[in-house]
């Protein structure tokens, strides 16, 4: 393959035919991240580059400079579904009876008569979106 320039860095093939990318450019990528605020996907597209590579030019900017790398959140939640007796659906009062369940950051609300395969349904989507 044959060299190609991208921002003004020439970026090289190695014989196996992965890309060789320059320090200048890898930083210029993640000046862009930071201070212009450019999205790592934005900037993987500019270079033919995949999304990772530019968050773990990014990570290890961080990292050299001494930045710690952690999420105050856990990474996981563990939600267990017992064999409770089922929950009587909402009276006829006008008045709805919500659930409420809250990860982190997230909140599922949702009737209380849900069937529990709905409910389950419902958690692994929100898990997607979040």
């Amino acid at each position: 393959m044959a060299d190609r320039e991208v921002w003004g860095f020439t970026i090289t093939t190695n014989p196996a035919g992965k890309n060789v990318w320059p320090n200048d450019l890898k930083r210029e990528a993640v000046r862009r991240m930071e201070e212009d605020g450019d999205a790592p996907g934005d900037i993987a597209a500019e270079l033919g580059a995949h999304e990772c590579l530019v968050r773990k030019w990014g990570v290890a900017a961080r990292r050299s400079r001494g930045d710690r790398i952690f999420v105050a959140e856990p990474a996981f939640a563990e939600i267990n579904v017992s064999d409770a007796p089922k929950a009587r659906p909402p009276q006829a009062t006008g008045e709805s009876h919500m659930g409420r369940l809250r990860v982190g950051k997230l909140c599922l609300e949702f009737p209380v008569g849900i069937a529990e395969p709905d409910l389950l349904k419902l958690i692994r989507v929100a898990g997607v979106v979040s």
